[in-house]
């Protein structure tokens, strides 16, 4: 049984981020967990109820991959409730979210969804998802959600193939979905191999300047509440003042990223040559 626990301090409230699946419908080209995918699929009820009840933090989030798979999700979020959570959450790519399921968890005091987005654009959704999250489901899904009292943030990994479109699709997202909350996620360059997907992956700040400022300029039009996280510094141009490193980077990588970018040795990512795409660039040892 593999159960992943964290606990971060954020805008002085204690966060609980609590894994209770380990698998995935989707298979995303930017997953960073693709390998760590075990038989036993699902954390025991039991061993959940144990955790949860153990660490009284303001806030929990149920995250990774999609927690919505879990059998006893509702029985979950029921139980947290019981506990005085502030606020319950929960990070998915919607599959198996309908009307009745949905209900039943704002009944049981679901708080908030984070939900994964790629494009509105048909084709590049389904090339970065990759698997059973049909595009036409997502969108209605979305458009569900939407319609609730839920808090709502959109999580979008930024990648060669969306940069272009990303600040038409926060348009929408905003005018007809009536979102204001987005989280934006870099690749993490130095995870894993990635040189089958890397033109995908991969994209370039300075050839795609033009489409960086207009995300900005739709940010500021729109008001929008915005975090990002795994970007290196240059990414940012004249918007500076949303790269908040000493904060995030915590967030951004574990203690094992940390440890294994301070060895004697080289790491594979430097000897790989994927610094031009590596959030942590600015301040690493090995980069000059």
């Amino acid at each position: 049984m593999r159960i992943i626990y964290s606990s971060s301090k954020t805008y002085n409230k204690i966060n609980m981020d609590l894994r209770i699946v380990n698998t995935c419908n989707n298979n995303c080209l930017y997953c960073l967990e693709q390998s760590y995918r075990l038989k036993e699929k699902y954390i025991y009820k039991n061993d959940i109820f144990l955790l949860i009840n153990k660490n009284l933090d303001d806030n929990i989030t149920f995250y990774w991959w999609n927690p919505l798979l879990h059998p006893d999700i509702i029985e979950i979020v029921k139980y947290s409730f019981s506990l005085w959570y502030k606020s319950i959450w929960i990070l998915t790519n919607s599959y198996w979210l309908d009307n009745n399921l949905l209900n039943n968890l704002i009944e049981n005091w679901l708080s908030s969804i984070w939900l994964y987005f790629n494009s509105f654009n048909r084709e590049k959704h389904n090339l970065i998802v990759n698997w059973w999250i049909d595009y036409d489901e997502f969108i209605n899904n979305l458009s569900i959600i939407s319609k609730t009292k839920l808090f709502l943030k959109v999580i979008i990994h930024v990648n060669n193939e969306n940069i272009n479109s990303i600040y038409k699709d926060l348009l929408i997202l905003n005018k007809k979905f009536w979102i204001k909350n987005f989280e934006f996620i870099n690749y993490f360059p130095f995870d894993r191999p990635y040189d089958l997907y890397k033109n995908i992956l991969e994209f370039d700040e300075f050839k795609n300047k033009d489409y960086i400022n207009n995300i900005f300029i739709i940010i500021e039009k729109l008001k929008l509440n915005v975090s990002f996280v795994k970007f290196p510094k240059s990414f940012f141009w004249k918007y500076i003042k949303y790269y908040d490193f000493s904060n995030w980077i915590l967030n951004q990588i574990g203690e094992e990223d940390i440890n294994r970018l301070d060895i004697k040795e080289k790491p594979f990512c430097f000897l790989e040559s994927r610094c031009n795409s590596c959030f942590i660039r600015d301040n690493c040892k090995f980069y000059e």
